[in-house]
């Protein structure tokens, strides 16, 4: 059995990166904080995730920052959203650590091509196991769900708003579709061969990957992992033969008789023993993301 503690200095100095890394540049915009449940591989972790969308000038930029807790120390974590590994950090003697993103990353920020809110973000371990996860919401203060990405001409090139297809239209606006205006799908010209990146398209199985530009990933909504090559694939690192898909029941949702049980089970990447030990089903290999598990069937009972 694993002994851990939990280092008073550590906990205060991430709190006071998680401070630091995501203050708005934009005064209205406001950090999206989510805790990072546990999974039946680590029952012990914690953790919590910051995110930061906002605009700086004409452009939007994002942060994240994950942050972990009680894992084993001294090790590495990998740190994936809809599937697609984004990064890494390593725990420190106590079992603490932190990863910190950017859309323009400086230092030791990893780069951040994604935009999280609205999809699952997972910590795994370096089996490929999850340990500890999230859905992270969508930024309540985001416009309406029927705005799309509308790129406006402007003297620099392009800015995008997230606006109605009607507003888009009168200001001479380009229709790019429903989404986030980050990252980016606004650009005045493609960019040369050389300045294509590695687009990782989510899907359940596989993520498929595509050497494209920024602005094109954005519009699939697609995980930007900056410069590469699709050949090997970098967006689906293989996990180990025994890392599964593992369907778990998020137990009696229709708790009044005859009602109807609409919520999916909830899907995890396990082992096969702790699939088991969950009271889950295995389904296969892939990614949680878009969750692969189907809804349970719906029951009534009819009162005599």
């Amino acid at each position: 059995m694993k002994t851990r503690a939990v280092s008073t200095l550590g906990v205060a100095a991430l709190a006071m990166l998680v401070a630091a890394a995501l203050v708005p540049v934009d005064a209205t915009a406001r950090p999206v904080k989510q805790p990072l449940h546990p999974t039946v591989a680590d029952q012990n972790a914690q953790g919590r995730a910051v995110v930061s969308i906002h605009r700086a000038g004409k452009k939007m930029q994002g942060k994240m920052l994950v942050v972990g807790h009680n894992l084993t120390p001294s090790a590495t974590f990998g740190v994936s959203v809809a599937g697609v590994r984004i990064g890494q950090f390593t725990t420190n003697g106590a079992g603490s650590g932190a990863a910190r993103f950017s859309s323009q990353p400086t230092g030791h920020a990893q780069l951040l091509g994604v935009d999280p809110r609205g999809k699952l973000l997972e910590v795994s371990d370096d089996q490929g196991e999850d340990v500890m996860e999230t859905d992270v919401p969508d930024d309540d203060t985001m416009e309406d769900a029927g705005d799309i990405q509308c790129c406006l001409p402007d003297d620099d090139g392009t800015e995008c708003e997230e606006t109605s297809p009607d507003e888009c239209t009168a200001e001479n606006g380009t229709n790019m579709g429903a989404g986030s205006c980050f990252p980016d799908p606004c650009q005045a010209t493609p960019p040369p061969p050389e300045e294509d990146i590695v687009c990782c398209i989510p899907d359940s199985e596989e993520p498929e990957c595509d050497e494209t530009d920024a602005a094109d990933c954005a519009a699939e909504n697609g995980v930007n992992l900056g410069a590469g090559v699709c050949d090997p694939n970098p967006c689906a690192p293989s996990p180990p033969a025994n890392v599964v898909q593992c369907c778990i029941s998020q137990g009696d949702q229709g708790e009044q008789e005859g009602e109807p049980q609409t919520e999916p089970p909830d899907c995890e990447e396990l082992t096969a023993d702790n699939c088991t030990m969950a009271g889950g089903m295995a389904i296969g290999t892939g990614s949680c993301d878009p969750n692969p598990c189907s809804a349970p069937a719906t029951t009534t009972t009819t009162l005599p």
